[in-house]
């Protein structure tokens, strides 16, 4: 009996899982329906509509603020597309390590914030700063005692050649006397080295010219360390993390000044003979509404990726509204120059796409407009090219299409 229910059990969570995928794929197979439902929608719209015009009243021309543009010939050389990234310029970047193991005990920025060059971006502590600090007050110490033992030798020696000179003094004595002179020279030349060796390694270690002549001024043998920005610019990444023990030359934080940034495009070897410096370059960037941006090519890599076959050339762009960010991906469209042709074209503003199918609304009178399907061939910046569908001289509209197109598929 117990086996019996098991076994009914599973039977009826299989009818329910088996119900629930039949309920999915029909959900799925309905919107598909729909979605072709409504292109074919569209097409039977454009085919009815024919050659029919669409006839707006002034009130309604106006209130949509529908503009025309002419369609005209234009001269335009060959483009071609290439992947390419933004990254920070590496010429107003910099990162933030520190040169000595040590432990992080403040952080003073974030992600975003602007910082200045020399500023205290976080606080360490290290016992080998600590170290450095007491080696520092030791040669101060040192060079304070020689300089009072040359002081007196340099006494003893001017007062024995005095006293050698009258013949009170032996020729023995005044030798001593030099000697000792000599050695306190040295003693004095040798803590001045020490000094200096001390203040190197303090400097190494990040700490500035006044804080070093503070610490020789007093007693602070604290380990504390000032982590400090070397750019302006903003923060782009921390890694830093309170409590974090860092080693030697670990990045805590990469600053970059983003009101100027690199787009870099992968060129493939059989491409790359085509590209020059100073070639100009125009960006998309989907991310930011399409936006578009203009540069020109300011280096190109002397070296390909073993991997790939691809060189880098690099592009400089002003992004002084800093809406480029490293990492985004984007679109370069690279005029390549050599030979150009005239062609026909609209604004791409002006294409509506109905039922798959390139339509512009033509204009025959202030309030009279004609959907014309058009074939299509490339883009040129931001026109198309028209291989058929129009003549130069029409007037197409650019704006306020929207209105023209819900009356075309009403008919």
């Amino acid at each position: 009996m117990r086996s019996y229910r098991i076994f009914l059990a599973a039977a009826l969570a299989a009818v329910a899982l088996t119900a629930c995928g039949t309920a999915e794929a029909d959900k799925q197979t309905k919107e598909a329906a729909a979605a072709a439902d409504t292109a074919q929608a569209d097409k039977t719209a454009l085919q009815s509509s024919g050659e029919r015009a669409i006839e707006l009243s002034p009130e309604a021309v106006r209130n949509q603020a529908i503009q025309v543009a002419t369609v005209s010939r234009r001269r335009v050389s060959e483009r071609k597309v290439f992947p390419a990234s933004v990254e920070e310029a590496a010429t107003r970047s910099g990162t933030v390590s520190m040169p000595v193991g040590s432990r992080v005990q403040q952080i003073n920025v974030d992600i975003g914030d602007s910082v200045r060059k020399g500023q205290v971006l976080a606080v360490l502590t290290s016992s080998e700063l600590g170290g450095a600090k007491a080696d520092l007050l030791s040669a101060k110490a040192s060079l304070l005692a020689s300089q009072a033992r040359l002081i007196a030798a340099k006494r003893q020696s001017d007062r024995e050649t005095y006293l050698a000179g009258r013949g009170i003094s032996s020729q023995r004595e005044q030798q001593e006397a030099q000697a000792q002179l000599a050695s306190a020279q040295s003693e004095f030349a040798g803590a001045q080295s020490a000094i200096e060796a001390a203040k190197a390694r303090l400097l190494a270690f990040g700490l500035t010219e006044e804080e070093i002549n503070r610490l020789q001024r007093g007693n602070d043998i604290t380990p504390r360390l000032s982590a400090r920005s070397s750019v302006n610019g903003q923060v782009i990444l921390r890694k830093a993390r309170v409590g974090q023990v860092v080693q030697p030359g670990e990045a805590l934080f990469t600053i970059s000044d983003l009101s100027e940034v690199w787009v870099v495009l992968k060129v493939f070897q059989s491409e790359l003979g085509r590209l020059h410096v100073g070639d100009s370059v125009r960006f998309t960037v989907r991310g930011l509404g399409n936006t578009e941006v203009q540069g020109r090519v300011v280096r190109i890599g002397e070296a390909l990726d073993p991997q790939t076959r691809a060189a880098d050339v690099r592009v400089v762009i002003p992004n002084r509204d800093r809406k480029l960010k490293p990492g985004m991906l984007v679109q370069a469209e690279v005029d390549l120059g050599g030979s150009s042709r005239e062609v026909l074209a609209v604004p791409d503003k002006a294409l509506y796409d109905v039922g798959g199918r390139q339509v512009v609304f033509l204009r025959e009178s202030t309030t009279r407009f004609m959907p014309r399907e058009v074939q299509l061939g490339t883009r040129v910046g931001e026109y198309v090219e028209v291989i058929g569908g129009l003549k130069p001289g029409d007037a197409v509209v650019v704006e306020g299409g929207f209105v023209l197109k819900s009356e075309m598929l009403k008919s």
